[in-house]
């Protein structure tokens, strides 16, 4: 009996060892029965992570304040915005959209940057349909609009657009944003553990919150320069034939 008992733990240690053969390795990622086969850890540390990314951003930004200085404070900020957003969604995005299905056993710079902050949002290790679908058309339509928006409020011969193009551009970041935020809703926000300080409030709430605040108040602020545009049109143009058509059929 003892040695049919060793058999039967034997066989259970065998199964145990398949199952997790079979599930792949060990990853950090939820739900945590994901099936992650080609997944590498990262080399790189958080701090080098994170470090090298808000360092760029904060060069980034020094410099278009430096490049913008003659323009108005208001001007500065918005230039600085859409050029770093153009940034992000060209090339870390941009990056996701392609690579996607192989990033999590890369160890390039930028697939490990989306590894650590697929420990909040596990769609982007996954190819999740909506996720990739989402940062494609941010990556190739929002990201060059970004630099279109940011020139048109750089260069005067491109000014006369540069409201309807930030309508544009900030109505599709918060539209991309919202559906993000509400998908991983409607899933119970099963992609990453929740209430972790960095994981979720960090990664997942914080980060992606810029994507909601300024495109409101970008949309906000095109709509009323818009509304103040027109405003002033109808005042010049109070009817389809003008004053001096009127004028003429008084004389007649």
């Amino acid at each position: 009996q003892s040695t049919w008992g060793q058999s039967r733990e034997i066989l259970a240690e065998d199964s145990v060892c398949m199952i997790n053969m079979s599930s792949g390795p060990a990853h950090p990622y939820y739900p945590r029965d994901t099936v992650i086969p080609h997944y590498v850890p990262n080399e790189a540390s958080l701090m080098e992570i994170l470090g090298i990314f808000f360092g760029l951003v904060a060069i980034t930004l020094v410099s278009l304040w430096v490049v913008t200085k003659r323009k108005s404070t208001g001007v500065r900020v918005k230039i600085c915005w859409f050029v770093v957003c153009g940034f992000i969604h060209s090339i870390l995005e941009g990056y996701f959209s392609v690579f996607h299905t192989t990033l999590a056993g890369e160890s390039t710079y930028l697939a490990q940057m989306w590894k650590e902050y697929g420990k909040g949002d596990s769609r982007y290790i996954t190819s999740d349909n909506f996720t990739v679908a989402m940062e494609t058309i941010t990556a190739f339509i929002d990201g060059p609009l970004c630099f279109l928006t940011a020139a048109s409020f750089y260069y005067p011969r491109l000014s006369s657009g540069r409201y309807v193009l930030q309508l544009i551009v900030s109505l599709c970041q918060l539209y991309g944003d919202t559906l993000y935020y509400f998908t991983a809703f409607l899933h119970g926000f099963k992609y990453g553990e929740m209430w972790h300080p960095l994981h979720f409030w960090f990664y997942f709430v914080f980060l992606n919150t810029f994507w909601i605040v300024i495109p409101l108040i970008c949309i906000i602020d095109a709509g009323k320069n818009l509304v103040k545009i027109q405003r002033e049109m109808d005042i010049v143009k109070p009817n389809k034939n003008g004053p001096s058509s009127s004028k003429s059929k008084k004389r007649r």
